[in-house]
């Protein structure tokens, strides 16, 4: 069973929509990345950053165990061990892959910096234009559902910037509306962490 250590943050929830939409058993505990648990010995040999989110898997390839961090890292891992969301050709796999890692370094990074400065708003809002024109041509960003989707559903399914109206990019909120509709999100999304 895969132990997740993870938070009520958008990261955390990233490995939860992968694990419940694949069916696979973990455990769950809830790291508070500001507080003393994150900066313990005992996780941060786990997680040398004291980050969240960070998995352990006992039943890794070769029956060693790994320990993995950082979502997208996690989402790379368990599409890899169970052989879904990740793409089911190269071709498909670059696909899901470049978006997946467009999310973690660019959308991610962007809004969680619009957090706490407007000064990345208009960065935002030109992200927000390269996602919308990209969800005009495809229903998910990969073309068909991934971890890449998996990657951005958590800054969008809970979109608190009252300076930015996401209603103004149709198309995002087509794909988020989508996205909450699924069961498995859905109990990622709301599931109650620490």
């Amino acid at each position: 069973m895969i132990d997740l250590y993870a938070w009520k943050s958008a990261n955390g929830r990233r490995p939860l929509i992968m694990l419940e939409e694949t069916g696979t058993p973990y455990n769950i505990t809830a790291i508070d990345p500001h507080g003393p648990e994150s900066k313990a010995p005992e996780y941060l040999a786990i997680s040398p950053g004291g980050k969240v989110p960070c998995l352990v898997d006992p039943d890794a390839e070769g029956g060693e165990p790994i320990t993995i961090m950082e979502s997208s890292a996690i989402l790379l891992y368990l599409a890899e061990k169970t052989g879904q969301f990740g793409g089911d050709t190269p071709r498909r796999r670059w696909e899901v892959n470049q978006w997946l890692l467009y999310g973690a370094t660019n959308v991610a990074i962007s809004f969680s910096a619009l957090n706490v400065s407007r000064d990345m708003e208009d960065q935002c809002r030109t992200l927000l234009a390269v996602l919308e024109r990209r969800l005009g041509e495809v229903d998910y960003f990969a073309g068909e559902y991934s971890i890449a989707d998996m990657m951005s559903i958590g800054r969008f399914g809970d979109f608190r910037f009252d300076f930015i109206d996401l209603n103004e990019f149709p198309n995002l909120c087509r794909w988020r509306d989508r996205m909450l509709a699924r069961p498995a999100v859905k109990k990622a999304m709301e599931m109650k962490i620490g």
